[in-house]
């Protein structure tokens, strides 16, 4: 019965303009393409795409065709940019490059409407924006092991926020404490606190 329910899904977006977002929690079941080249000859049966371990120095263009993906995993490469392009995956609710270069959050991937988990863990990152309460649906952000020196007061926002990963970065104890008081609801995961500057 299951697989016929998947059938149909797939048949009812391939004859049609169908095009939404669905709850994080249910396309488990969807299948995840692991090459870009068989994602290719299907673009719209896309909803997830991993790219793990392909020695990737930036983003395949390819990849921001794909109209319907709503979950993209690019770990273990050598990505260093996420580009403005990111923008055209309006559905994407799960986004992951951890153990890359990524240096920045940049501008275009705060307005994914849908994100809900971004996992940058692993990577460069010195700032968290001042803008992320832009990811209202945000519900999972994961950036352990990051050398991060700046954490804003308006990741108080993020009202759908369950789990902050902190994990190994360098913290004080007063920035502890502040994200533990603008963040009551959520689970923080943190290190013991340093006594240094954040991100040293």
């Amino acid at each position: 019965m299951k697989q016929l329910l998947i059938y149909i899904f797939f048949a009812l977006i391939s004859t049609s303009s169908f095009s939404q977002s669905f709850p994080l929690e249910n396309y488990d079941s969807l299948k995840v393409f692991t090459s870009l080249e068989k994602a290719l000859q299907a673009p719209d049966s896309v909803f997830r795409l991993d790219l793990s371990k392909k020695k990737l120095t930036e983003i395949p263009t390819e990849v921001f065709d794909f109209k319907n993906l709503h979950e993209l995993i690019l770990d273990k490469n050598k990505i260093e940019v996420i580009p403005g392009e990111i923008i055209k995956l309006k559905y994407l609710q799960h986004l992951s490059l951890q153990h890359n270069k990524v240096s920045e959050i940049p501008t275009a991937l705060l307005r994914l409407q849908s994100l809900k988990k971004l996992n940058l863990a692993d990577n460069f990152i010195l700032r968290i924006p001042e803008d992320i309460e832009k990811l209202k649906e945000l519900r999972f952000l994961i950036l352990w092991d990051n050398p991060i020196n700046y954490y804003p007061n308006s990741l108080g926002l993020l009202e759908n926020l369950e789990v902050l990963d902190l994990l190994h970065n360098q913290m004080n104890i007063d920035t502890q404490s502040r994200l533990r008081n603008i963040l009551p609801k959520a689970r923080i995961i943190m290190s013991a606190p340093c006594r240094c500057q954040d991100g040293e």
